[in-house]
């Protein structure tokens, strides 16, 4: 029989996975995710910006944000997010038959 805590699977005894190399791995990884939505979503950061209250500091974000949506724009590397983002509007207004599209306030109700 197993003692508490002993795995049933044998594992290499390896010094890499004790202390603090797993919080490192996550913070990194995290980091990283957070860089990449940054550089390629900038749509949405500028997007959730302009729904802040208004204020002084939402005011220069807005500004910081509306550059940032520009420059990634002229570069291109928004256009997969642009893509993705037409086809799912195309998606979203399909129609099957002889149905018709709900009113925008019947659409954003919530139940």
């Amino acid at each position: 029989m197993l003692d508490h805590g002993e795995s049933p699977v044998d594992l290499e005894d390896d010094a890499e996975w004790e202390g603090e190399g797993g919080l490192l791995w996550s913070t990194a990884t995290i980091g990283i995710a957070a860089l990449i939505l940054l550089v390629t979503n900038a749509v949405s950061l500028d997007d959730w910006i302009g729904d802040m209250h208004p204020s002084p500091a939402q005011e220069q974000a807005a500004e910081i944000s509306a550059d940032w949506r520009d420059a990634t724009d002229q570069l291109g590397v928004a256009a997969p997010r642009a893509w993705l983002h037409g086809w799912w509007k195309r998606a979203e207004a399909a129609r099957f038959g002889k149905e018709t599209a709900p009113d925008r306030e019947d659409r954003d109700a919530t139940p």
